[in-house]
């Protein structure tokens, strides 16, 4: 593979477990994030709106939401992970510019092991949507419509993850909104529309992921070099995004009315990033802003 780029030593581990292929959320923690505190920003960043935004969708039980939220996310990041799995074993291969990840020790056992993998990462993804729709139907919290979009969102993850690692071009950042917002959307459809919840979950961190991604040295745009022309430039850029935004949800809320608990993920998430502007100007996180 030419050029290709070793970010294992960014990583906090020397040796990477094959168990990790199998096991839902080790994958991600440990080869795609790394750290502790990239572990706490995506709590942040993708736990923290889609558990509140699902919240003001359900009124009920909290134990039954709480299963139900927890089998959703087991559901779509094992499938959303069996992505990751691929793109860093397969879709690397057609790539001009790999970004390594796994040792060869890594490579050789997905080879062996593919279905098995595969299997396992679809065998989660099953069981928690069968389990998810025992559940709903057992308590009566959402009918069978509400699941089937639901399962049907998760299980969309695959193809679009499959056309996103097969599709290896500058045009695929096109794709990726519609991959990004399929691991966060099902935490929305199982109750009742809700416009708003699911257009502020959106605000909350898709929107501003894509627009990172077409700042990406293979994706860089014209526009997006004047806005974010370093990977550097994207401390800032986060920190103004979420200040527009809430500047015209606030004007937004004056005219529609809605409740100011629709804002709160992205206040929280504006102040976050204003904390990590500040934070690293005296100090450095490990792995910050690096694969």
């Amino acid at each position: 593979m030419p050029q290709a780029e070793d970010i294992r030593n960014k990583r906090t581990r020397a040796r990477i477990s094959n168990a990790l292929f199998y096991l839902p959320f080790g994958y991600y923690y440990i080869v795609r994030l790394g750290t502790t505190g990239k572990l706490l920003s995506w709590m942040l960043i993708y736990l923290m709106p889609t558990l509140w935004y699902a919240m003001l969708t359900y009124q009920g039980n909290p134990w039954v939401f709480a299963v139900n939220y927890a089998l959703v996310l087991i559901a779509a990041f094992s499938l959303y992970e069996l992505g990751y799995i691929f793109n860093d074993t397969t879709a690397i291969l057609r790539e001009e510019q790999p970004a390594i990840r796994l040792y060869d020790y890594n490579f050789r056992h997905f080879e062996q092991y593919k279905t098995a993998i595969v299997a396992a990462r679809v065998g989660y993804a099953l069981a928690a949507m069968v389990l998810l729709g025992a559940v709903c139907r057992h308590y009566g919290v959402c009918d069978a419509k509400h699941i089937g979009m639901t399962c049907g969102c998760i299980a969309l993850i695959l193809p679009l993850f499959a056309l996103y690692n097969r599709w290896r071009s500058t045009s695929n950042v096109w794709l990726y909104p519609l991959l990004v917002c399929s691991r966060y959307m099902p935490f929305l459809l199982l109750y009742h529309f809700d416009a708003l919840a699911i257009t502020l979950l959106l605000l909350s961190f898709p929107l501003v992921n894509w627009l990172e991604r077409f700042s990406m040295p293979r994706y860089r745009f014209p526009l997006m070099r004047r806005i974010i022309p370093t990977e550097q430039s994207k401390t800032l850029f986060r920190v103004s995004y979420y200040v527009v935004v809430v500047c015209v949800l606030l004007l937004a809320q004056q005219w529609l009315q809605f409740s100011y608990a629709y804002m709160v993920p992205l206040f929280i998430l504006g102040l976050y990033r204003l904390l990590v502007s500040i934070l690293i100007t005296f100090y450095h996180p490990k792995n910050y802003l690096n694969g």
